[in-house]
């Protein structure tokens, strides 16, 4: 429950605060990432966590490549999806 929170928390600042405003290191750091992945994991099978996966897989690379805009355009993405409904394959 706490953790559902704080992740809508996370995904309520990143789609809120604008693209100069936002931290580059709160949200692309290693936890940030480690609580990105916590949240898609908990997410129930399907497409909709497929997506997710896919988009915390490119945040990693991105954030790897210090590419921080996409890391936190990928991150943002991957987040949104964790209070999708999710949808079944």
């Amino acid at each position: 429950m706490i953790i559902r929170i704080a992740c809508a928390a996370l995904a309520l600042a990143l789609t809120a605060a604008p693209a100069a405003a936002r931290s580059k290191t709160a949200a692309c750091s290693d936890d940030g990432i480690a609580k990105a992945d916590a949240a898609v994991m908990k997410m129930a099978d399907g497409d909709t966590r497929t997506m997710a996966m896919q988009e915390m897989t490119s945040a990693k690379s991105s954030m790897s490549q210090k590419d921080m805009a996409g890391c936190s355009m990928h991150m943002s993405k991957a987040v949104k999806m964790t209070t999708m409904k999710a949808k079944k394959t």
